[in-house]
């Protein structure tokens, strides 16, 4: 009779743990639900297919739920019975998790407002008493379910522990035996094991697994860190690192670096126009340059004038895994018909560079150094990790400058973070599902331009900036409507030609349909790949595993008002990079303003050859002639190479040379300083002065 109440008394225990997991995982899943299914505070989507999301959620948060409460199970299953131990086993477990709900319910509504997680870097951004002043402002503007935190925060413990009350006391109504359990905890394990199987392998998914990720697994890695040190950075590193990468970007300028000098030490990277050091280094304004020609080395519009409405309009198109390996312009030699005529078209008609290189992979790492003006963090996942920092973009500084900007998509921008960038630079951004694929993608964001957009700005006397990125030439390259299965069944490369030459036709559409509008001569067209895609060139055939010129070599192309009589080359065969974009994109409009560009106006005098990457784990720099490859994290797989010739990047010029290896040694110690400055900047938020 002892030995069967001992068993009771374990039996009940045990019970009582699974139906607290049941319970607290019952309530993180209404948290799941009401942030997935609900607008962000500005009346935004959350995210644009919550569907895809929800069951991912509540897999994660099983997993992690049930293996926190396995300790405990065992304890209960196991403890003596008369162990005084045994009556804190589930009034602990339970106190962990209702202190995990509300930095849940935080973690969520964080990402709601800044589109970061909740991390021990974000609070300490954020640690003065006047962020937490104005965060009842926020509540009570949130364009969604205003009040509905402060319900969830009073509500959610209550319910979780009524739910767990409701749960233990239906076990205890069952007849409480041996098997009973065996049989839950054999559920409980099948479960756990198809969570795993759903998110590792039948539908993974990183952006996905990372907007996802439990508060506990966040806090966790940064205390790792921070008791391992990862996080502190020499100063004497940094004072070195900002002198060597000023007078680079100094030497890669040329004259024109004379116009901008350094206000604030303290943000090492941080530069303004000579003439407005005392008005603009304090109030953050842009500055007109005081002439193209002078400032920037190219001819302005011909009809140019100080009126608000000369000021060039800009088009700019981010091509999907657009592969410089299979541009045609990019290769003359290449006896197959080319995959892109009309970029080809482009090209010819207008400014292209030949050796142009994608500042970050994937996606989300090539529009973010497109519009910073400087690479990724090369260990921290920018996009989510580091939306703290405060980093203005080309589209932010026109948009300062009078223009109206507006950011079209047509992939679900949420997916990789993108959308809480785009709030911070953009007037507007435009994702709609139903419009995914090339040609309706087009199709509506020129009837948006054209009937909307255009028209309202000249109203306003502004111009207007059009950013938008395509989707249909993505992995696996079967993704155009009505595509035959002729073509579904070619091997990958020819696969990726034909969606190449399906996305180039919808873009000559697409810029067909706009290019009567009165306003569209005097616009600025600026077309390129976001990044390339490897084919199995240097055994490589995913996209995250390389910095090749497979992957890392994309077209970029411009063409707009320029007059006629511009001295600068048509095309360049020298190397350039997203990070260019950003300061190009200024030149043209006529605008100098504070930046801490790692990047450079590409139409200004004295070029000089640089651009530099995070791909991934690698790195990349290219400089004058030679580029080097190599691994973030040390010198192992550094290679050399002469971009211009060797466009495959196939001979390491190092191997089995000592004047290239001793050069290799020394390009790699310089982006190892330049990128870990970059890295420091944006953690520590120095990118620019307030």
């Amino acid at each position: 009779m002892e030995k069967d109440s001992s068993r009771q008394i374990r039996l009940h225990a045990a019970f009582s743990v699974i139906a607290a997991v049941l319970a607290f995982w019952a309530a993180h899943g209404l948290l799941r639900f009401v942030i997935l299914f609900r607008n962000n505070p500005y009346g935004i989507p959350f995210v644009a297919k919550p569907d895809w999301y929800i069951f991912h959620a509540l897999c994660i948060d099983y997993i992690w739920i049930a293996e926190m409460a396995v300790p405990f199970l065992l304890l209960a299953l196991f403890l003596p019975v008369s162990a005084k131990l045994r009556r804190f086993v589930l009034p602990v477990f339970c106190v962990l998790q209702a202190i995990i709900l509300p930095f849940t319910l935080l973690d969520h509504e964080i990402q709601r407002f800044l589109g970061t997680h909740f991390s021990i870097s974000l609070l300490n951004t954020y640690k003065d008493a006047s962020s937490l002043s104005i965060l009842p402002d926020y509540v009570s503007s949130d364009q969604s379910i205003p009040y509905l935190q402060w319900v969830l925060l009073v509500g959610i413990i209550p319910l979780a522990f009524f739910l767990f009350k409701l749960i233990r006391k239906g076990f205890f109504r069952c007849n409480v035996r041996v098997s009973l359990l065996r049989a839950w905890l054999i559920g409980c394990i099948a479960f756990f094991g198809f969570s795993e199987l759903f998110l590792n392998v039948i539908w993974k998914g990183t952006n996905r697994m990372r907007k996802l990720q439990p508060v506990v697994e966040i806090v966790v890695k940064d205390l790792r860190e921070i008791v391992s040190g990862g996080t502190k950075v020499d100063p004497q590193f940094i004072a070195a690192a900002t002198r060597l990468s000023r007078d680079l970007w100094a030497q890669v300028e040329g004259p024109d670096a004379e116009l901008y000098e350094y206000p604030d030490e303290a943000y090492p990277m941080y530069r303004v126009p000579k003439a407005a050091v005392a008005s603009v280094a304090d109030s953050g304004q842009v500055q007109p340059a005081d002439s193209a020609v002078e400032t920037f080395g190219i001819e302005p519009p011909a009809d140019s004038s100080s009126e608000p409405s000369a000021r060039p309009n800009f088009l700019i198109i981010f091509l999907e895994s657009q592969r410089g390996m299979d541009v045609g312009f990019l290769n003359p030699e290449d006896p197959r018909p080319s995959a892109t005529p009309v970029l080809d078209s482009l090209a010819r008609t207008g400014y292209a560079w030949l050796r142009f290189y994608a500042g970050g992979v994937p996606t989300v790492g090539g529009v973010l150094s497109s519009h910073f003006g400087f690479p990724p963090h090369r260990y921290k996942l920018t996009a989510s990790e580091l939306v703290y920092a405060d980093v203005p973009s080309f589209a932010s500084i026109l948009r300062d400058s009078g223009y109206v900007a507006h950011f079209f998509s047509a992939a679900d921008p949420a997916w990789d973070n993108l959308s809480v960038w785009f709030q911070k630079w953009y007037d507007r951004t435009h994702y709609d599902r139903a419009y995914e694929d090339d040609s309706t993608f087009f199709g509506v964001t020129a009837d948006f331009i054209r009937d909307t957009l255009a028209p309202q700005a000249s109203r306003d006397n502004k111009p207007f900036v059009a950013a938008m990125i395509t989707r249909s030439n993505h992995y696996p390259f079967n993704l155009v409507p009505g595509m035959p299965d002729s073509a579904k069944a070619l091997p990958q490369a020819d696969r990726m030609r034909y969606t190449m030459h399906w996305a180039d036709a919808q873009m000559g559409r697409f810029l067909a349909s706009l290019s009567a509008e009165s306003w569209y001569k005097n616009t600025y067209v600026i077309v390129l790949g976001d990044h390339g895609f490897p084919q199995g060139e240097h055994g490589v055939s995913a996209i995250g595993s390389e910095a090749y010129s497979n992957v890392t070599w994309i077209p970029f192309v411009v063409n707009g008002p320029f007059a006629a009589d511009s001295s600068m080359p048509r095309w360049s065969d020298m190397a350039a990079g997203q990070c260019d974009i950003a300061p190009t994109v200024l030149a043209l409009a006529g605008i100098r303003a504070p930046n801490s560009f790692m990047g450079h106006n590409l139409f200004r005098k004295g070029v000089r050859a640089f651009a530099a990457g995070v791909h991934s784990g690698k790195s990349a720099m290219a400089l004058d002639s030679l580029r080097i490859l190599g691994n973030t994290y040390d010198n192992s797989a550094t290679s050399l190479y002469d971009y211009r010739s060797d466009v495959g990047e196939d001979h390491d010029l190092a191997s089995g040379n000592a004047g290239f290896s001793a050069r290799k040694d020394s390009l790699k110690a310089l982006a190892d300083t330049i990128l870990g400055l970059n890295d420091w900047i944006l953690v520590e938020n120095r990118v620019q002065r307030h």
